[in-house]
C-alpha cells in the first residue's frame, strides 16, 4: 500500500493502474481490498481496546454445615426408617402378584394370631377369671384347694399347650417366612451380586449365627446397666428386629457377614427407626403375647424390608456416619473362634496315633473354615 501512495503523490502511475477496463477493475478490487483490510484491522483493534477484562473466578469454599441441618438430617433418616416399616401399602403389589405370599401370610396370621394368641387370651381372660370367681363361692377353709387347682391348671395349660404350640409355630414360621421372602425377592427381580462356593456360604451362615447369639447375650446384659440399661436394651432390640427383617435380603444377595455388618453400621440410624414400630408393640405386650404379635407382623416387615431403600447420614460428623454397633460382638466372636481353633490344634498335636488322610482333610477344612470366618472380622478387632 505504501509504494502505491508514494507513486500517487509523485505523479507516477504504475502500469497496472493505467486506462482500460481490466485495469480499472483491478484498481477497484485493490482499493476495496485495501479498505476492507483497514476496516477489519480497525474493527479488531477497537474490539480489543473496548473488551472488558475477564473477572477472576471466586474460589469455591466448602459450605459450612450448621447444627440444625445435622439435626434435621438425623430426624429425616430416623423417620424414613419408621415410615418404611409401616408402609404396608407397598405390600399390596406382592399380595396381588403372588398367591404363595397371600397364602403364607394368611396361614401365619391364623397360626400365630388365632391359635397361639387365641389360646393365651382364652385362658387369661376366660378360664382364669372363672376359677377366681368360683373361689369366692367356696368356704374359707377350702380356699386353698381352689388356689391349688387354679395354679396346677395354669401350669399344666402352659406345659401341655402353650409351650408345644410355641415350639411348633416357631418351626412353621421359619418355613413360611422363608417362602414369603423368596417369592417377594423373585417379584422384585433381585439377583445375587456374586456367586460363592457352598463351603464359604456355610462358613458365613455359621458365623452369622454366632454373631446373632453373642449380640442377644450382649443385649440382655445391657439391660442391667443402671439408669440407661432399659434404653440401651430397647435400642438394641430395634436393631435386632431390623437385622431379622433385612437378613433375608442380604442372604439372597450372598453378602458375607462382614459386608452385612459394614452396611448395617453405615445405616445404623435408619435401622433403629425401621425396627422401632415392631419393638414398641413387643414391649407393650405381656409375655408370650409379644412373641405372638411379633410373629403375626413379621411377614409384613419382611415385605417392607425388601421394598425399602435405607438411607445413611451425610452431613453428620464422621464419627456418627458409621457407628461401630457390632464392635464388641465381632471381638467376642473372633476370640471364641480363635479359642476353638487353638483347642482343635492342641487336640491334634497331642494325639498319639497318626491320623489318616481323610482325617487330615477334615481337620484342614475345619481350620480353613475358622480362618475364613476370622478373616471376615476386621483386623483391628482381631
Amino acid at each position: 500500500i505504501r509504494p502505491l501512495v508514494r507513486a500517487r503523490s509523485s505523479g507516477i502511475v504504475p502500469r497496472a493502474m493505467r486506462g482500460g477496463s481490466n485495469n480499472s477493475g483491478s484498481h477497484t478490487t485493490m482499493t476495496a481490498a485495501t479498505s476492507d483490510y483497514g476496516t477489519e484491522a480497525s474493527g479488531k483493534d477497537s474490539a480489543e481496546d473496548h473488551q472488558a477484562p475477564t473477572p477472576a473466578e471466586p474460589s469455591r469454599q466448602p459450605r459450612r454445615v450448621e447444627v440444625r441441618d445435622v439435626f434435621r438430617e438425623v430426624a429425616a433418616v430416623w423417620s424414613a426408617g419408621v415410615v418404611d416399616a409401616i408402609s404396608w401399602h407397598r405390600c399390596i403389589i406382592f399380595w396381588v402378584k403372588s398367591e404363595a405370599i397371600r397364602t403364607r401370610t394368611l396361614q401365619c396370621a391364623m397360626l400365630n394370631g388365632v391359635i397361639f394368641l387365641g389360646s393365651i387370651v382364652l385362658f387369661n381372660w376366660a378360664i382364669g377369671p372363672t376359677l377366681e370367681l368360683m373361689r369366692h363361692f367356696m368356704p374359707e377353709e377350702e380356699a386353698w384347694a381352689a388356689d391349688f387347682i387354679g395354679a396346677a391348671l395354669s401350669a399344666l395349660y402352659q406345659v401341655l399347650w402353650i409351650y408345644p404350640i410355641y415350639c411348633i409355630s416357631f418351626v412353621l414360621n421359619t418355613v413360611m417366612y422363608q417362602e414369603v421372602a423368596d417369592h417377594a425377592l423373585a417379584l422384585k427381580k433381585s439377583r445375587p451380586t456374586k456367586s460363592s462356593p457352598p463351603l464359604e456360604r456355610l462358613i458365613n451362615e455359621a458365623f452369622r449365627v454366632l454373631l446373632n447369639t453373642v449380640y442377644i447375650i450382649e443385649m440382655n446384659l445391657l439391660y442391667y446397666i443402671p439408669v440407661a440399661g432399659s434404653s440401651l436394651y430397647f435400642l438394641h432390640s430395634c436393631w435386632l428386629a431390623s437385622i431379622y427383617c433385612f437378613e433375608y435380603r442380604w442372604v439372597h444377595l450372598r453378602w458375607t457377614s462382614n459386608e452385612r455388618l459394614d452396611y448395617f453400621e453405615k445405616h445404623w440410624l435408619y435401622f433403629a427407626g425401621f425396627g422401632f414400630p415392631v419393638s414398641v408393640v413387643s414391649f407393650l405386650c405381656p409375655r408370650f403375647i409379644d412373641a405372638g404379635m411379633f410373629a403375626v407382623l413379621f411377614p409384613m416387615c419382611i415385605l417392607t424390608a425388601i421394598a425399602a431403600e435405607p438411607r445413611a447420614l451425610r452431613l453428620a460428623p464422621g464419627v456418627f456416619r458409621r457407628l461401630p454397633v457390632f464392635a464388641v460382638v465381632q471381638g467376642s466372636s473372633c476370640l471364641l473362634l480363635r479359642l476353638f481353633e487353638g483347642r482343635l490344634g492342641g487336640s491334634e498335636g497331642n494325639g498319639e496315633s497318626k491320623p489318616s488322610s481323610r482325617q487330615d482333610s477334615g481337620a484342614a477344612t475345619a481350620a480353613s473354615a475358622g480362618a475364613s470366618a476370622a478373616a471376615a472380622v476386621p483386623a483391628s478387632l482381631g
